[in-house]
């Protein structure tokens, strides 16, 4: 698989926008764009993805079709383990239940995402602020 596609498939399993996935990352949303139609991923952006996605570098890179390490493989294990109660509540709704909590879990994601990027442009305010004071004080 190409490495253009590697990436918008993990993006898209856990159903994130390229802004998403740019917050995440520390970058922005036209180079998220550029890693998937070019597949030119900077490097320290390959070690942060295979961070985030859990995923070998080789993986994203599309050199090797198993996406975790043994390391991976163990700590997803313990991850695994810490959320088997939920796995198991959730196997035990209705698939309306389920559809409704898998509703929920977007819009938490949603909200999350919008709170970083207001986060975010709350700070560049600050930061435009905070240099308009230097400059009037000189």
């Amino acid at each position: 698989m190409a490495i253009q596609n590697r990436i918008r498939e993990l993006r898209k399993n856990l159903n994130l926008s390229q802004v998403g996935l740019s917050l995440v990352l520390g970058t922005t949303q036209q180079t998220v764009s550029r890693m998937e139609k070019n597949g030119d991923i900077p490097t320290d952006l390959l070690v942060r993805m295979a961070g985030f996605f859990n995923a070998t570098t080789d993986y994203i890179l599309g050199i090797s079709e198993y996406k975790r390490d043994f390391g991976g493989q163990l700590r997803m294990n313990h991850e695994m383990d810490m959320y088997y109660d939920i796995v198991l509540r959730y196997q035990q709704l209705s698939e309306v239940n389920r559809r409704t909590l898998l509703a929920v879990l977007d819009r938490l994601e949603q909200a999350q995402i919008e709170e970083a990027v207001n986060q975010e442009k709350t700070n560049g305010i600050q930061k435009g602020n905070d240099q308009n004071a230097e400059d009037s004080s000189m």
